[in-house]
C-alpha cells in the first residue's frame, strides 16, 4: 500500500515529563444526538515547567511517590527522606530494609548494604549510591518496602492546612507585583469621573 503510513505509538510512562507534545485526541465516548451526549475525547498534554511547591517537605513527598520527575531531587536525598519515614512508621525500620543492614538513620550505611547485596558496585568495588538510592525508592513505590502514609492524618487537619498562609512562587510574586503596578498606573492616568 503505497502512501499509507503506520501511526506511531505514543510514548507513555509513570514519570512526569514523558509527554513532549500534544497528540490528537482519543475518542472515548461517541456522540449520540438522540440522548444529547457530546463526543468525549481524551487529550494528553505535556507539563510545561518544573512544579513549584513552597513547602519543601510536601515537595519531597510528591517526589517520593513519583509525582515529580526523579531527576529533580537527588536520589540519595530522596532515599534519605524515605529512610526517615520507614524508621518512623515501622519501629527501627525492622523488616523493611533488614536484609541490607541493621536499623540505622544513616542513608549511606543503608545504600552501601544495598550495593553489596544487589551488586550495584562501580569500578574497584565502589558502591554506586545513586543507583542504589533509585532502586530503593522504586522498590518502595512497588510496595516491597512497606506501605505507610507520608502524612499524619488528624481530625481537622485539612481545615487547618487550608487556613495557613499561601506562599507563592517567585514568578507568581513578580506577576502580582506587575499587575499592581499596572493598576496603580491606570488609576493615576484615569480621567476624572464626572
Amino acid at each position: 500500500m503505497a502512501g499509507v503510513k503506520r501511526a506511531k505509538a505514543a510514548s507513555t510512562g509513570a514519570q512526569p515529563g514523558v509527554t513532549r507534545k500534544i497528540a490528537s485526541g482519543v475518542k472515548i465516548v461517541d456522540r449520540d444526538e438522540e440522548r444529547g451526549v457530546e463526543g468525549v475525547y481524551l487529550v494528553d498534554t505535556p507539563g510545561v515547567f518544573i512544579p513549584f511547591v513552597p513547602d519543601a517537605e510536601a515537595m519531597m513527598k510528591l517526589a517520593l511517590v513519583g509525582s515529580v520527575k526523579d531527576t529533580i531531587i537527588a536520589p540519595v536525598t530522596l532515599c534519605d527522606y524515605l529512610l526517615y519515614w520507614m524508621n518512623r512508621n515501622v519501629e527501627g525500620g525492622r523488616g523493611l530494609y533488614g536484609e541490607y543492614c541493621g536499623p540505622t538513620n544513616d542513608v549511606v550505611e543503608l545504600l552501601e548494604g544495598v550495593c553489596r547485596k544487589t551488586g550495584r558496585l562501580g569500578k574497584g568495588g565502589v558502591p554506586d549510591l545513586d543507583a542504589a538510592a533509585l532502586w530503593v525508592v522504586q522498590r518502595w513505590r512497588q510496595g516491597h518496602l512497606g506501605t505507610f502514609l507520608l502524612d499524619e492524618v488528624v481530625e481537622g487537619g485539612l481545615v487547618r492546612k487550608m487556613d495557613e498562609e499561601v506562599v507563592v512562587s517567585l514568578s507568581q510574586a513578580k506577576k502580582q507585583k506587575k499587575q499592581e503596578q499596572v493598576a496603580r498606573a491606570k488609576s493615576r492616568y484615569a480621567p476624572p469621573a464626572i
